[in-house]
C-alpha cells in the first residue's frame, strides 16, 4: 500500500520534470537564460524527488519482504520442531540408510533457503544504486538547447555523462544463480 503511494508520487514528479524541461526549452528559445536556469533547477529537483520516492518504495518493499521472510522462518521453525519429534519416532524403526537420505534431503532444503535469502538480500541492496552528474543544471540546459537547436554558451563546465548502475548486471547474475538453483 505504501509503495503504491510512493510510486504515484514518483510518477507525479516525473511528469513535473517533463513540464519543467519543456519550460527550459521555451525559455532558451526566447533567450531568457535566468528563467531557463530556474526551470532547469526545478526539473532536477523533481527528478531527484522521483528517484527518492523510487528508492523509498524499494526500501519499503525490502522491509516487507524481510518481514514476510521472518514470518516464514518462524513457521518453518515450528514445522521443524514437529518434524524432529516425528523423525525421532520414525528413526527408531527406520534403517540407517533411509535416515541418512532423509537428512541429506533436509540439508539440501536448508542450503536452498540460504541461497534464496542471500539472492533476495543482494538484489535489494543493489536495487537502489544510482549515480548523478556533478553539474546537473548546466547539463540539462545544454541538453534542452541542443534539442531546440539553440547555440548556448553558459561559460560553465559541462557535466560528465551520467554513470550507469551496475544493478542490471547484478540482477542478471542473481537470475542465473536462481536458475541454477532450480535446476539442481
Amino acid at each position: 500500500m505504501q509503495t503504491k503511494m510512493l510510486e504515484r508520487q514518483s510518477a507525479t514528479h516525473d511528469k513535473q520534470e517533463k513540464v519543467e524541461r519543456d519550460k527550459v526549452k521555451k525559455a532558451l528559445m526566447k533567450g531568457n537564460l535566468e528563467a531557463a536556469k530556474i526551470h532547469a533547477e526545478n526539473a532536477i529537483r523533481h527528478h531527484s524527488e522521483s528517484l527518492n520516492c523510487k528508492r523509498m518504495a524499494a526500501r519499503v518493499d525490502g522491509v516487507q519482504a524481510r518481514v514476510a521472510n521472518s514470518a516464514a522462518q518462524r513457521q518453518m521453525a515450528a514445522n521443524l520442531k514437529q518434524t524432529v519429534s516425528l523423525m525421532s519416532k520414525v528413526t527408531a524403526n527406520m534403517p540407517l540408510t533411509e535416515t541418512s537420505k532423509l537428512m541429506d534431503s533436509l540439508e539440501k532444503n536448508f542450503e536452498d533457503l540460504e541461497v534464496k535469502t542471500k539472492v533476495m538480500d543482494d538484489a535489494m541492496q543493489n536495487a537502489t544504486t544510482v549515480q548523478q552528474p556533478v553539474d546537473q543544471v548546466a547539463h540539462l540546459m545544454q541538453e534542452m538547447a541542443d534539442e531546440a537547436g539553440i547555440e548556448l554558451n553558459l561559460n560553465m563546465p559541462t557535466a560528465p555523462a551520467i554513470g550507469t548502475s551496475v544493478a542490471l548486471k547484478e540482477q542478471d547474475e542473481l537470475s542465473q544463480r536462481l536458475a541454477k538453483l532450480r535446476e539442481s
